[in-house]
């Protein structure tokens, strides 16, 4: 068979359910049309009868349902629905189609079976009112599906556009600052300006990966990535800044949104060691517990001024772009907390998730503390 003519038929399963479909349904309309002119009890001696009308039935089931789907093929290419018009003009279409297939069924059954057929008023009214309520449930089953299917696919293109600008948000004061730290160890300290370079591009090839993928990481990548955020700001902070991270090793595997943690690190870094003299630890903890996992960003700088999560969202775009990455991809499920000195992220535990393998970094040139 030539590849456009394959193209065009229906494949054979395709084509054997739609067959059986049409059968069904002439057998439940002949049987109906059976019980209203001859009534079900004299089935016995007149079942030819009832075998007629499945016949008759299938015939106007084949002519019907072709010329409809045939007019919404064309319609759906020529006439997009997209507003009360179009489909008033869809509906108006189907019903005329409806009524010309079913005088085109009328006159092949009368052709084809003279004797047989009956022309009767009475029969044709009837049936003609039968096929056009099967045919209006049907074709209203058929828009429900197409308009289901076309939500859907806005759904999820509105999420991913979402998600692509959420992915985009780089902060343009982090990326400053460590040009500048690297600028001022190139001539004292070229070794270290090389290794802060080199935690640079990890932690950026890590940004652009999660760009490209599903959006889903582990927690042990985002741990990672953290490390070499914190390596480059302790270039700039130098011994003020002391990073602790314990996340256990069970809980390395659990699946979160890629750039979740790093954020929370950055807004620790910025308001905790940004805004203290002395010393500041950040820390990073994770535990289990009641099936979800506890994530905290904590540090000891000034703390917030204010617990209330609405009053810090609306300072930058860095919490809210977690917030809205949580409601993303676990709906409510999910919280984030404010706690006085960070944050607490609840995390649904979720193992049937399909996430990127970690990325292979090397050690980061400044030592933090990190229980296992």
């Amino acid at each position: 068979m030539p590849t456009a003519l394959r193209d065009i038929l229906p494949g054979t399963r395709r084509l054997a359910r739609q067959a059986g479909l049409l059968l069904g349904v002439s057998v439940l309309i002949g049987a109906f049309l059976f019980h209203v002119w001859t009534g079900l009890g004299q089935l016995p001696e007149r079942w030819p009868t009832l075998l007629w009308n499945v016949y008759f039935s299938f015939i106007y089931a084949v002519f019907i349902v072709t010329s409809i789907r045939a007019t919404m093929t064309v319609l759906e290419a020529r006439v997009p629905l997209r507003s009360r018009r179009a489909v008033a003009l869809h509906v108006g279409v189907l019903s005329v189609a409806t009524v010309t297939a079913y005088g085109l069924a009328t006159g092949f059954c009368k052709v084809l079976h003279a004797s047989s057929f009956s022309v009767r008023w009475q029969v044709l009214v009837v049936t003609a009112t039968v096929t056009f309520v099967v045919t209006l449930v049907w074709s209203a089953f058929a828009y429900m599906n197409s308009f289901y299917q076309k939500l859907r696919e806005a759904e999820a293109a509105q999420y991913e556009a979402r998600l692509a600008a959420l992915r985009a948000q780089i902060n343009p004061h982090f990326l400053f600052n460590a040009f500048n730290s690297i600028a001022a160890l190139v001539r004292t300290r070229p070794g270290e300006a090389e290794a802060v370079v080199e935690d640079l591009s990890d932690l950026f090839r890590y940004a652009l990966q999660a760009s490209k993928d599903s959006g889903m990481a582990t927690l042990g990548a985002e741990v990672k990535a953290v490390r070499r955020y914190l390596s480059v700001e302790q270039a700039r902070y130098r011994d003020r800044l002391i990073a602790e991270i314990n996340v256990p090793e069970d809980l390395r595997s659990a699946p979160v949104p890629s750039m979740t943690v790093q954020p929370l690190v950055e807004n620790a870094v910025k308001h905790g060691v940004g805004e203290t003299q002395g010393d500041c630890t950040v820390s990073v903890t994770a535990e289990r517990a009641n099936g979800t996992l506890l994530l905290r960003v904590l540090d000891t700088g000034p703390g917030f001024d204010s617990t209330d999560l609405c009053d810090m969202l609306g300072e930058g775009s860095g919490l809210a772009n977690v917030r809205e990455r949580l409601e993303l991809f676990f709906g409510e499920a999910a919280q984030m907390r404010l706690l006085p000195q960070g944050i607490e992220l609840q995390i649904p535990l979720r193992e049937t998730v399909e996430v990127r393998p970690e990325p292979e970094f090397v050690e980061p040139a400044v030592e933090m503390n990190e229980a296992e």
